[in-house]
């Protein structure tokens, strides 16, 4: 989605770019904490007994030290971690990124999943040229899928979770085909797919970011949809919600009626976005957001219609997510009985959204997993 690309809020290599010694050094942070006696037994104790239903989903980044210690913090409230290492690099499919055997290690300590994620995000932008080329060409696709196979098998994932976007429209039924050939293939090793979708109210095929995504389709082919119900105001957009509660419904409905309830995870965002009065906006963390309010001396009001708090200043708006605005938006995903959630991503939140978090995990009934 347009909100991973921002200044301020994720740096390129976050995406999966790490340069070898950035790359190095957050390994060596990781296992430095790991090592540590400050950890509590407790962190890295093995959680066999795991809830059956919902499924809570996060997204880590490996060079935000915050990342990781929400992991440790809340880690046995996720059931599904998935990393943002790799991402296809040029039209030939090629795949590239660094694997993190620590993180991977600490993720199963912890009694959860690890899937990876694949990304077509390039020199800080999603490449529609790489996304056309790995769906559409056959010699692509064969090496991409060849290359997923190679990474799931080696290291011991657990599942590989799909996220390419700005994708033409032009290209859906290729995109719907490369998606079946992978399931297909990460089928065959007992293994977990899933797609990350655009968020949209209805069937838009001729839209530019939204008209490759059959998610009829992307349903029945994967274990689970990730819809990323944010970004409804984006960096260079007005300001507004970055994801209003009565547009999140929507979204929820459109995707439950082509998905199926119980394989959607409803994206979730732990940010918001700065807004000066011209020009760009800047992504911000629920952190950063409050900090700025309390720095500028702006009173945090509430948006009775979006239901999620703002601020503002003579020279800026912010819009952001908090527990608050967060607890809404998962009473709709137990009202329509959707199979989970997935928070883009950790690190960014306030502690208290983990309460809202658990009180929605641990108050659910048994459902079918959103698996095959």
């Amino acid at each position: 989605m347009r909100s991973r690309t921002l200044e301020g809020l994720i740096a390129p290599e976050e995406e999966g770019f790490l340069p070898n010694s950035v790359r190095r050094g957050a390994l060596c942070v990781i296992v430095a904490i790991l090592t540590s006696t400050a950890i509590p037994a407790t962190a890295l104790a093995t959680h066999p007994g795991r809830r059956a239903s919902p499924l809570v989903v996060a997204y880590h980044i490996d060079s935000d030290p915050e990342s990781l210690t929400t992991l440790l913090t809340h880690g046995d409230q996720i059931h599904w971690v998935i990393t943002t290492n790799f991402a296809f690099v040029d039209p030939s499919g090629r795949l590239d990124g660094v694997h993190n055997p620590a993180l991977v290690e600490v993720v199963h300590r912890l009694g959860s999943e690890v899937h990876f994620r694949v990304a077509n995000f390039v020199r800080r932008d999603w490449s529609r040229t790489v996304a056309h080329a790995v769906v559409t060409q056959p010699t692509s696709r064969r090496q991409a899928i060849t290359q997923i196979l190679h990474v799931l098998d080696a290291y011991g994932y657990d599942g590989v979770n799909l996220d390419l976007e700005n994708v033409p429209p032009e290209d859906r039924v290729s995109l719907s085909t490369f998606v079946g050939d992978v399931s297909d293939a990460v089928h065959g090793r007992g293994k977990t797919v899933t797609i990350a979708v655009p968020a949209t109210t209805h069937d838009v095929p001729e839209s530019s970011w939204a008209g490759a995504f059959d998610l009829a389709t992307l349903g029945r082919l994967c274990d689970a949809v990730i819809v990323m119900a944010y970004d409804q105001h984006w960096s260079t957009s007005t300001p507004g919600p970055v994801a209003a509660l009565p547009w999140v419904e929507d979204v929820i409905r459109y995707a439950a009626g082509e998905v199926g309830p119980h394989k959607v995870l409803l994206g979730l965002a732990f940010y918001g976005y700065d807004w000066p009065l011209r020009g760009r906006g800047m992504g911000v963390s629920m952190r950063e957001a409050m900090n700025r309010a309390l720095r500028r001396k702006a009173q945090v009001r509430w948006d009775q219609d979006a239901r999620v708090p703002y601020f503002t200043t003579k020279t800026r708006t912010v819009y952001f997510e908090n527990a608050r605005s967060i607890e809404h938006k998962l009473d709709l995903a137990t009202r329509y009985g959707l199979g989970g959630i997935a928070a883009w991503r950790l690190g960014q939140e306030l502690d208290d959204v983990w309460d809202a978090v658990n009180a929605y995990a641990g108050s659910q009934p048994a459902a079918a997993r959103p698996f095959r």
